[in-house]
């Protein structure tokens, strides 16, 4: 019987090549991941400075006189913008191109909207204009002069009426039916602030204020649509009082959830069910400014106090009432609001734009006579910039060439 010869040296050498062709793919293998970490993490570096360094410099890349601004205002709108103004109101899907433009005669117009609806009345007039992005969907005259209104993501309206005797709080349908008509006796409810319809118009929160004397009185009161009975018309829900106190704005964050901010405190309300108040957000320093955001609220406080930090001091507060951000700044400002993620404070041709963060991204004067708004596009800190005078497209840069710094110094 023919017998197996091994050469066992030949077969330990392939072992030992084998173990060192695998020790090599493995330390490929953790090269590849080590560099790949190595790019990824620059990555984020790069976009981190990028989203958060502040620029010291902006060109504008297109300028365009115009007529007088002073009485046209401009507002994001369905991957758009609205230009509304006493004449008229356009819808521009590209900036200063017009999809739509329709005539009116408004003493005071403004505007409100919920998107996919917008709209447009005429304060201490009797119209209410209801728009898509496709143009007009309703119009109608009320009986009284209009003293504040509001619209739902459903096109349903909220409108508060300077009546005879007393005020009146009305709900129309997407068709401009009435569904809801209430008085509110001075006597009786108080004089009615303000008030906030739902996204999903089923609920209306109304702010009155009770004088007796020399003391006072703000009644939450909240009315719930999905559980009106025919005979009554609205549902009243619940409510809050508080003495001696003001609440002159309402909010809702979502379907279930309403902000309603005061002289020096925010109260949150779950409204799912029975109104709660869920949190309470009180203030040493006065607030001297409210802005919303589409998911939080922000507050610009008095910090006189300790000027040598800021001027300012700038908190954001997320639905939930968590706190996102709180810091100090120096700024210049008469308006200010939030678009997208960016805070932009404007003064005369001064503006302040400032993320989510805190950090500044931009703070210097424009050259122009006036800003009436900045308007964020599309692009890398790119915004319409509408003054008094013109509209120019400006870009953001962290540093300039030598004839835009030249132009700078002769400017000065």
């Amino acid at each position: 019987m023919a017998k197996n010869i091994y050469n066992f040296e030949i077969f330990t050498n392939k072992k030992d090549q084998l173990r060192k062709i695998h020790k090599r793919q493995k330390q490929k293998e953790w090269a590849r991941r080590i560099f790949l970490v190595i790019i990824i993490l620059f990555v984020v570096l790069i976009l981190y400075m990028l989203n958060n360094s502040r620029c010291e410099y902006y060109i504008y890349k297109e300028e365009t006189e115009t007529e007088n601004n002073d009485n046209v205002q401009y507002e994001p709108f369905a991957n758009g913008y609205i230009k509304y103004g006493q004449n008229g109101i356009e819808y521009q899907r590209n900036f200063g191109v017009a999809e739509w433009n329709i005539p009116v005669s408004f003493q005071n117009p403004f505007l409100v909207k919920a998107e996919p609806y917008i709209l447009l009345a005429d304060k201490g007039g009797n119209t209410l204009m209801l728009f898509d992005v496709n143009g007009q969907v309703k119009d109608f005259t009320v009986r009284y002069p209009v003293i504040q209104a509001g619209v739902s993501e459903k096109g349903t309206i909220e409108v508060i009426l300077q009546g005879e005797g007393s005020n009146l709080i009305q709900m129309y349908d997407v068709e401009g039916n009435l569904v809801a008509d209430m008085r509110s006796s001075v006597d009786e409810t108080g004089y009615p602030l303000t008030a906030a319809i739902s996204p999903d118009g089923s609920k209306l929160v109304v702010s009155y204020l009770a004088i007796d004397g020399m003391s006072s009185k703000t009644t939450v009161a909240f009315y719930d649509f999905s559980r009106q009975l025919q005979t009554e018309g609205m549902s009243l829900a619940g409510g809050f009082d508080y003495e001696d106190f003001l609440i002159a704005r309402l909010h809702f964050i979502d379907n279930n959830t309403l902000v309603a901010v005061g002289e020096s405190a925010t109260y949150y309300y779950d409204v799912s069910g029975e109104p709660e108040m869920k949190k309470e957000i009180t203030f040493e320093q006065s607030i001297e400014s409210i802005f919303l955001g589409e998911k939080c609220i922000g507050y610009v406080l008095d910090n006189s106090e300790n000027p040598d930090e800021g001027r300012y001091r700038i908190c954001l507060y997320n639905k939930s009432g968590g706190k996102k951000l709180d810091t100090d700044i120096d700024m210049n400002y008469d308006s200010i609001e939030m678009q997208g993620k960016q805070i932009i404070a404007v003064q005369n041709n001064e503006c302040t734009i400032i993320n989510t963060r805190g950090k500044i991204l931009f703070q210097d004067e424009l050259d122009g006579n006036a800003i009436e708004a900045i308007l964020p596009m599309g692009g890398w800190r790119t915004y319409q910039v509408v003054f008094q005078d013109k509209i120019a497209k400006m870009q953001l840069r962290f540093w300039g060439s030598d004839a835009e710094n030249e132009q700078e110094e002769s400017q000065e």
